[in-house]
């Protein structure tokens, strides 16, 4: 590297060096850029950014007397590696090569090239039949025709790639002296050639790991008739954005399979280190090294991880979706414990900017890269070949002794299934099997007891009957605060308990409860265990399942999860579910919620926290400068970072600043991050708003009470507005309000739980059928409520489909959830009176317009006051159920 190296890079290059070694299990690793800023004036740089980047080049093989060894496979891109390589004398040119494709197959040629010893071939087989795709011609004809010749290329060019299979088909070209040797000769290749052809053109229309091509295209579209758009004559040929993302998804998918070859195979052990791609600059909008960095960047938002780490110096404009890492004055380690941070955390995948420090090196950095010369990768050795060996036989004495032990087991049944963090997820109806355990899962236990009950009575009843699965996440890990979901559940109980206490003809309910674990893991197909949205898809028929509410997470697995069981025309009602890509033009037809969107509830707390009062006392500018200090993690795009940029474009109340909290923190220091908070509130007397997931919000309130700059000079609290607010604080206010004194926290519901009832109101019908149900004091608060009417809502239609399809001599009607989804979507529900307010839902409302949303604060005395509400409100007699404004009296302001 060039010298003066810039101070503390050594720290850097640790991180660097510690994860080209060994990228880690199921990791996103993070882009970095660097960035060297201008030194003192009249002062002369000769290290840079992009001497870093180049030199770190040199740290990924070493020197073995007169040959080069490479320690981990890599690649350095510049803009210069676009342009087309020439034709060699002699040889026919062939289509121009798109400059997008070019840098493509140089990043190839690179990664093939520097395989370390004994690891491999890199084999690259979606790569390159993509890649071929663009290099023929099909000519005219009807499209089948197309097709046959697109796969004949395309299987002459495989033969190129597999000697055996080219040798072979040489043979059965070849032409005998004899009738007879002819004949065995035609026999040898149509085994040979033709069969294996075939079956190769079925590989390509039917192998799902090609259906990802383009991405953007429908799901599951045959790969050839995708294919003949980008031949040389197709129509979409000169997309030139559409085929470098085609090609660099697959590179992406083969790099993936080949970092984790078979466990029977001694490579698996020798991969451990991801693929490294450098980029010594990055410059502005429109390179070609830029723009592939951009649909990188792309892709790795949605796609499952890669083992690709890039670094790169940025030379240009820093990209709009490129983080900033803040370099740490306190200490000269504190940028590299950052970055190692980012490498450490298991769902990073954002681009994240590192500044290099202005001031040059004094000698610490020289002397280390002195005696750490290259990256210490594992040394391979003879027992690999003991390990790929003892692999199988280990997993067949697991497998036979767990067979062995499930042949004896009484207490869990197949509904139920244990998982590697100790959670039992599943299907349950109370009895068959639990979900909880004891002494750490008591109060779900609870909960299954109820569900036992209710729908032994149910099914006793002698009336005809329906299943509706309440689908969540109800366990966490041992240390975790309770899931919101918990809460949710006994609202789904509760409405069970009044569905079927009703007189007169009624459809009685029977409840599922299906856990999905924490953070909705195995809701749907993955790649650790069960896949609880096909279970429930599994017993549709046997259970006569109608409907599935409850999923109360906003999350890429959640969403999949409903996008299963919409599969299956199961109609989903949610509830406490807000992010607006649930309910956008992605979203599943069979996907209903009975909550409002995060657009809806950003605007109510953006007004809220710009023109309270009470925001106001606590603030050092009560009107018009407020400063928001938004707390959320910038990785979870279905909830908090979407709840974050939705608050930023609707607060009008003086400037916005925000402070990232990540969920999967993984090396985030929480009580760096409360000081982080506090520093800001402090610097510019603001408050708080928490946009982030309510189980983590006691750990960093318990950091924000032990950090001194949250307490202010003048005595006053510092105000904290949060839309998701933890199941426990709800439940017991007064504990949280005792233990975190120096904050003062207003929070959102979507029902106005503050123990005020009223006769005929919705919502005291639920409180004291909800009480009735549970003795052992638990809140009705709006997660519950927010069940109550999601089950009501499937009730309701349900009753409808059946007075529909019943007659005098079958009380009992056959219908099907996809009769539900029907109902619901036309003409669905409308103005239905529900405990968390007027609920309209049909095909063109998804969820609830102009839902009911209020602004709570709790009191040591277990009070509540509502400061804000607006919507269409459920505890309101017509005329004062819409109201136009909100405030005290003489200082109102119009609802949002």
């Amino acid at each position: 590297m060039q010298r003066p190296l810039p101070q503390g890079i050594e720290y850097l290059i640790e991180q660097f060096d510690t994860f080209a070694a060994d990228r880690g299990e199921s990791r996103r690793l993070p882009v970095v850029l660097l960035k060297r800023d201008p030194g003192a004036p009249g002062s002369v740089q000769e290290s840079t950014a992009r001497t870093v980047i180049t030199g770190y080049r040199d740290r990924l093989y070493e020197r073995d007397l007169d040959r080069t060894v490479d320690l981990v496979p890599h690649a350095l891109l510049e803009d210069a590696d676009a342009t087309a390589p020439e034709t060699p004398p002699g040889e026919i040119p062939g289509a121009e090569i798109d400059p997008h494709v070019a840098l493509l197959d140089a990043f190839v040629d690179q990664l093939e090239n520097s395989m370390p010893h004994d690891a491999g071939e890199l084999r690259l087989p979606r790569f390159h039949t993509c890649r071929a795709v663009l290099e023929v011609s099909v000519g005219a004809g009807s499209a089948a025709g197309k097709r046959r010749r697109l796969r004949d290329e395309l299987y002459t060019e495989l033969l190129s790639r597999r000697p055996l299979l080219g040798t072979l088909a040489r043979v059965a070209g070849a032409t005998g002296g004899s009738f007879l040797v002819n004949i065995w000769l035609s026999l040898f290749q149509l085994l040979v050639v033709g069969l294996p052809r075939r079956l190769y053109g079925l590989w390509l229309s039917r192998r799902r790991s090609l259906r990802w091509v383009g991405s953007r295209r429908p799901k599951g579209a045959n790969f050839l008739r995708m294919a003949l758009t980008i031949t040389r004559a197709g129509t979409s040929r000169h997309n030139h954005a559409l085929i470098q993302r085609m090609l660099l998804m697959a590179l992406l998918n083969d790099l993936s399979r080949a970092a984790k070859p078979s466990r029977l195979w001694i490579y698996r052990g020798r991969r451990r280190w991801p693929f490294v791609l450098l980029l010594p600059e990055v410059g502005e909008e429109g390179t070609p090294v830029r723009e592939l960095l951009d649909t990188y960047a792309d892709i790795v938002r949605t796609e499952p991880p890669a083992p690709l780490m890039v670094l790169g110096a940025l030379t240009g404009g820093a990209p709009s979706y490129a983080q900033s890492v803040p370099a740490d004055p306190r200490s000269v380690t504190g940028l590299a414990d950052r970055v190692h941070a980012l490498y450490t955390r298991r769902s990073a995948s954002a681009v994240y900017l590192v500044p290099l420090s202005a001031r040059d090196d004094d000698g610490p950095a020289d002397r280390w890269l002195e005696t750490n010369p290259k990256v210490e990768v594992r040394a391979n050795g003879r027992g690999d070949y003991v390990r790929a060996v003892a692999a199988p036989v280990l997993v067949l004495a697991l497998v036979a002794g767990g067979l062995i032990v499930l042949t004896h087991r009484t207490g869990m049944k197949p509904s139920c299934h244990q998982v590697s963090s100790g959670e039992i997820v599943g299907i349950t109806d109370g009895s068959e099997c639990h979900l909880g355990i004891a002494g750490r899962d008591d109060e779900l236990l609870s909960l299954e007891a109820v569900a036992a009950r209710q729908n032994e009575d149910a099914m006793r009843s002698g009336r005809p009957y329906r299943t509706v699965v309440f689908f969540a996440p109800l366990t966490a890990e041992p240390g975790d605060s309770t899931p919101v979901s918990i809460q949710s559940l006994r609202g789904a109980l509760t409405a069970q308990n009044q569905v079927n206490s009703r007189e007169g003809d009624v459809v009685q309910i029977r409840l599922l409860i299906a856990n999905s674990g924490k953070y909705f893991a195995y809701g749907s197909q993955n790649a650790q265990g069960p896949d609880i949205a096909q279970e429930i898809v599994r017993r549709k028929d046997r259970d006569k399942i109608a409907a599935v509410v409850g999923i109360t997470q906003s999350r890429p697995a959640s969403f999949a999860a409903v996008a299963e069981l919409s599969a299956a025309s199961i109609p989903v009602i949610g509830n406490s579910v807000t992010g607006s890509k649930m309910v956008d033009e992605r979203a599943s037809a069979y996907y209903f919620q009975v909550s409002p969107s995060d657009d809806r509830i950003a605007e109510v707390m953006a007004e809220f926290a710009s023109y309270s009062e009470q925001i106001g006392e606590l603030t050092t500018a009560k009107d018009g400068n407020r400063t928001a200090v938004v707390v959320y993690d910038p990785e979870d795009e279905f909830f908090s970072s979407d709840l974050q940029t939705r608050f930023t474009r609707y607060y009008t109340g003086g400037k916005v600043v925000t402070v990232p909290y990540y969920e999967h923190r993984n090396g985030q220091i929480v009580s760096e991050v409360a000081r982080d908070i506090c520093a800001e509130v402090r610097a510019t007397g603001g408050f708080i708003v928490y946009a982030g997931r309510s189980g983590e919000m006691p750990g960093l309130f318990d950091a924000i009470q032990g950090t001194a700059d949250c307490r202010k000079a003048d005595g006053k609290q510092v105000a904290v507005l949060s839309e998701s607010t933890a199941a426990k604080y709800l439940q017991d206010p007064e504990d949280m309000l005792r233990k975190h004194s120096v904050l003062r926290p207003y929070y959102v519901m979507f029902n106005n739980s503050n123990g005020n009832e009223s006769a005929d109101s919705p919502y005291s019908e639920f409180t004291s059928r909800f009480r009735n149900v549970f003795k052992d004091g638990s809140v009705p608060e709006g997660n519950a409520a927010g069940a109550y009417d999601a089950l009501r809502v499937a009730s309701e239609v349900i009753n409808s489909v059946y007075a529909q399809y019943k007659t005098a001599e079958n009380s009992n009607a056959p219908f099907q959830p996809t009769d539900v989804y029907a109902r619901l979507s036309n003409p669905g529900v409308q103005n239905f009176s529900g405990a968390s307010g007027l609920l309209s839902l049909d095909s063109r409302h998804k969820y609830p317009p102009n839902k009911a949303v209020y602004v709570l604060e709790s009191h040591l005395d277990k009070s509540v006051t509502t400061w804000m509400a607006c919507g269409l409100l459920p505890d309101q007699p017509p005329g004062l159920n819409n109201p136009a404004t909100w405030g005290r009296p003489g200082k109102t302001r119009p609802c949002p």
